[in-house]
């Protein structure tokens, strides 16, 4: 065995007058040995030391850049069964298996950081995927991203791939995997398996997956941080208990539950589309953002839900699909949202509701007292009766002071009474406003007309219609705040 250890000599000694030797530090240093050497120590050390070697220098950074490899494979465009002949579609799966397998074998022995396949799902790329799985496992990835695609985009009962947990196992080459993505596959643990102890963000898109299968995914995941399940048809009470502490995003998105409970008291943001379901969160909930979609409700049914589910989150984006306006109030709720200092409305109306808009609006806004900042975007259909044909609704609103409202911001203005009354009756009620801007846009609209004669027509009334907002706002708000109108 060579021995390195370089000796100098650095005094005599005074009594034998025989010289001392003292060991020192060898000349040659780690980073001196061949990139190619390098490499191939980094691919064996764990995700964890490589991450700490990037720290060391700009040169540790570039070793470690240069072996750690992102792999990304994405079907050529129009490779799809419906648009081509079996032929060529053989010939365009062949080359993408090719393609894939190649970079797999040059990658071989090397750390990877990311693994990512996006393509159609076929029954002849299941080996290959199975393969493919294995080696990202064995490589240390950090991230597994596979998002196949159905023939058909709107079956649900489409084949799927069925992810091969039997290859792997509770060892050392699963506590490195920190992101999993899949898109159509069928995700169906063993009732063994012991889950992700990195697992930092787990997204799940028309996966195939029931509650129990996801509760035995989640079962050992403590540092989970992100959650995401995007029509995964899970039919059953979605509960997420104490053990998900890191859990700081969560979104469910048409993904049949029943019910959701969560006690995960440091959720950051929460994100729900779909019918309306009983939602209940811990009363220690940090929660900071809630951006919640119902479908076929009203806007008094959804608040109720909101409120007795989740009242202590800080800021609220509420859209509500094929709404019904109903004048009954929420005067009657003791309930509040205590927290809430940003709401913002995304609300699509029929005109012939319009004058029963300011009520909704005001029963809101009572169970916010502390709202600071108000955003209203409206999306309406059929023909709005302008404000000044004809007189404001007879029953005036009751007075209700937001003491805290500094900012509104209202889009889709086209000068209807109800629209108008409603902003008369915030200048008249907001003794801290400081910004009220009306813009004539509609953000929510959703599709555009080519037609001129209808655009210029839409352009004429917009400009109707902010003038007159101008002209009657101007009269009612005070010196100090800022006006604008667009």
């Amino acid at each position: 065995m060579i021995n390195n250890t370089v000796c100098k000599r650095t005094s005599s000694n005074r009594i034998s007058g025989k010289p001392i030797y003292k060991k020192a530090r060898p000349n040659v240093k780690l980073e001196d040995l061949p990139q190619d050497l390098l490499c191939t120590i980094v691919s064996k050390l764990p995700a964890k030391d490589v991450s700490r070697a990037t720290v060391l220098s700009s040169y540790w950074r570039y070793i470690c850049g240069i072996c750690c490899y992102k792999l990304c494979f994405t079907g050529a465009t129009g490779c799809c069964r419906d648009t081509l002949e079996r032929k060529e579609y053989l010939q365009c799966i062949h080359k993408f298996i090719n393609n894939v397998n190649t970079a797999v074998q040059k990658c071989h022995a090397k750390l990877v950081e990311e693994f990512n396949v996006r393509f159609e799902f076929d029954a002849m790329l299941v080996d290959h995927l199975n393969n493919w799985v294995k080696f990202a496992v064995s490589s240390q990835a950090k991230s597994i991203v596979f998002y196949l695609r159905p023939i058909n985009m709107r079956r649900t009962d489409v084949d799927r791939y069925l992810f091969p947990f039997h290859l792997l196992d509770s060892g050392s080459n699963m506590s490195h995997l920190q992101c999993i993505q899949l898109s159509f596959v069928s995700f169906r643990p063993p009732s063994e398996f012991r889950g992700f102890p990195s697992l930092r963000k787990l997204a799940l898109q028309f996966v195939d997956i029931t509650i129990k299968d996801l509760e035995v995914i989640l079962s050992n995941c403590y540092n989970l941080g992100w959650l995401s399940l995007v029509r995964c048809l899970l039919n059953g009470e979605l509960k997420l208990d104490r053990s998900l502490s890191h859990l700081r995003h969560l979104t469910v998105v048409y993904s049949k539950v029943t019910r959701i409970e969560l006690h995960v008291t440091k959720l950051v943001t929460f994100v729900y589309d779909g019918p309306i379901v009983p939602i209940v969160m811990a009363q220690h909930s940090k929660l900071e953002n809630a951006h919640i979609r119902f479908f076929k409700a009203t806007y008094q049914d959804a608040v109720s839900a909101l409120l007795n589910g989740i009242p202590t989150m800080q800021n609220l984006t509420l859209q509500i699909t094929c709404p019904q306006l109903e004048v009954q109030s929420l005067l009657n709720n003791t309930c509040k949202f205590s927290h809430l200092r940003r709401l913002q409305l995304l609300m699509s109306i029929l005109a012939q509701h319009i004058d029963k808009l300011p009520y909704v609006l005001v029963s809101i806004l009572r169970a916010a007292p502390f709202i600071e900042k108000l955003e209203i975007h409206f999306a309406t259909c059929g023909h709005l009766c302008f404000a000044n044909n004809g007189t404001l609704d007879n029953q005036p609103l009751q007075r209700c002071e937001y003491t805290y409202l500094k900012s509104m911001h209202m889009t889709g203005y086209k000068g209807a009474r109800g629209q108008l009354e409603f902003l008369l009756h915030i200048v008249e009620n907001a003794p801290a406003l400081e910004v009220l801007t009306v813009d004539t846009t509609e953000r929510l609209n959703e599709y555009e007309d080519v037609s001129v004669n209808l655009i210029c027509r839409k352009k004429s009334c917009s400009e109707r219609a902010a003038l007159h907002a101008e002209s009657c706002l101007s009269e009612k708000l005070p010196p100090k705040v800022k006006l604008c109108v667009m």
